[in-house]
């Protein structure tokens, strides 16, 4: 039941679906997704140094509509995307077209390629929304040719979106929307969309004050919408344990992610608050080499 709703959510709620108001599919919505996706997480392109990967097998899971696709098969990668939405796939292809990038529907569970398939295996924001999150990393390393890379992104427990924004924040707003007239307030405060507030409202009806008392419960739908079912935060211990099968691992944090609050997106893009990412940030990356 998990696996279903997990797939349903990630079906009709990528995120690059909410990224544009340009025709889905469209030469300007592929556009607008990359410039704003960019310009928002400069650290994606500094991290993969795309361009590293040129003549190399390179694997994403969980590509979702094929943004990092581009990035990767124009620098010149044999690229390969897994994912298990077809509505994203069929994007991530249309956007592709031309090229000779792969796309397979696929779970990251059981990536259905021969051990030792690919130089890189990356997965940006994906594994963390599994319960098996172990197996996913096992996967990886079983593709990995030795001396090949892992660089995977998780959500980072010790960082400021997660003790304050989620935890702290959005609980003291999400406890407000049962008053008449807060939905919209908030959304003139937060920027926040009227129907995601409601999504929040409705959990709060249908769980009560669980909703706010259970942390795993209100991390899972605070990080990417009202209805996720699963996400989950990890340290930087955790993920050396769980990497351990892999040599030379290295992890660093980047991007606060200050979308909730007023001007949020702007403050983030200041090179004073990317600094802070780096200390505090929500987005915990981890590189790891197959021995």
């Amino acid at each position: 039941m998990h696996a279903a709703s997990t797939r349903r959510f990630w079906t009709s709620y990528q995120p690059g679906y909410r990224a544009s108001e340009a025709p889905m599919g469209s030469r300007e919505f592929f556009d607008e997704v990359q410039a704003r996706r960019y310009a928002l997480e400069p650290d994606i392109p500094e991290i993969v140094a795309f361009e590293r990967w040129a003549d190399r097998d390179v694997l994403e899971a969980g590509c979702g509509i094929g943004t990092d696709a581009m990035r990767f098969t124009l620098s010149g990668a044999r690229y390969t995307g897994v994912d298990f939405s077809p509505s994203a796939l069929a994007l991530g292809r249309r956007r592709a077209r031309g090229t000779d990038a792969r796309f397979v529907e696929a779970s990251i569970l059981d990536l259905p390629f021969p051990d030792g398939s690919f130089d890189l295996v990356y997965s940006n924001g994906v594994i963390h929304h599994v319960p098996e999150t172990q197996r996913a990393i096992d996967e990886f390393h079983r593709v990995l040719r030795p001396g090949g890379t892992a660089i995977v992104m998780v959500y980072h427990r010790n960082s400021l979106n997660f003790y304050v924004s989620i935890m702290v924040v959005r609980r003291l707003l999400a406890s407000l929307l049962l008053v008449p007239g807060a939905a919209a307030a908030i959304a003139r405060l937060t920027g926040e969309r009227l129907e995601v507030l409601a999504g929040h409202r409705e959990l709060l009806r249908g769980h009560g004050i669980r909703y706010l008392a259970d942390p795993a419960l209100f991390l899972s739908h605070n990080t990417d919408g009202p209805g996720n079912p699963l996400s989950k935060v990890y340290s930087e211990t955790g993920v050396r344990r769980a990497f351990s099968a892999f040599a030379d691992v290295t992890t660093q944090v980047r991007f606060l992610n200050l979308r909730a609050y007023p001007m949020g997106e702007q403050l983030e893009r200041r090179a004073r608050v990317r600094r802070l990412g780096r200390r505090l940030g929500w987005h915990l990356w981890i590189q790891a080499t197959r021995p």
